[in-house]
């Protein structure tokens, strides 16, 4: 039993979400087993999640050109759909409109974070302030909160 199949031990005719399921199932009978320090696990899979994109980011280029040599749009190959595809990528910061409202969008997105800082201290239920700018009294209502758990693995 193990966790990481080799390359080519996956079967190919199997979809996306029974790929899914497998990895699943295949990390629950580790867990189950008990053989094993999972925090180590963990921490050395998060290794090999950085070295496998590495790896596929190196060979996507390659890839693509072999697939963009077959000259059709889509094709399947190797048990999986392969599509040809372009996607335009449009940089409007020539225009002057755009700019102006780029910039107003980005102003009000910091307002919204400082806000959020204010709310973030708010005591009580009948919390308010005077904007400055504005002269408008700010009702605030204190924000729910919801504590996640998580771990962060730095390598």
């Amino acid at each position: 039993m193990g966790i990481i199949k080799p390359i080519g031990a996956l079967d190919r005719g199997i979809h996306k979400d029974q790929v899914i399921a497998l990895g699943e199932a295949d990390a629950q009978a580790v867990i189950d087993s008990g053989q094993y320090d999972l925090l180590k696990v963990y921490i050395e899979m998060k290794r090999y999640e950085l070295y496998l994109k590495a790896a596929m980011d190196k060979i996507r280029e390659t890839a693509m050109a072999v697939a963009q040599e077959t000259g059709m749009k889509s094709f399947n190959y190797a048990d999986a759909q392969v599509t040809n595809m372009q996607r335009r990528v449009f940089h409007f910061d020539k225009d002057p409109t755009w700019c102006r409202l780029h910039d107003a969008f980005e102003f009000q997105k910091n307002r919204l974070k400082e806000h959020e800082e204010i709310l973030k201290h708010v005591d009580s239920e009948n919390s308010s302030y005077i904007d400055e700018e504005t002269g408008e009294l700010i009702e605030l209502v204190p924000p729910t909160m919801e504590v996640v758990e998580s771990i962060i693995v730095k390598l």
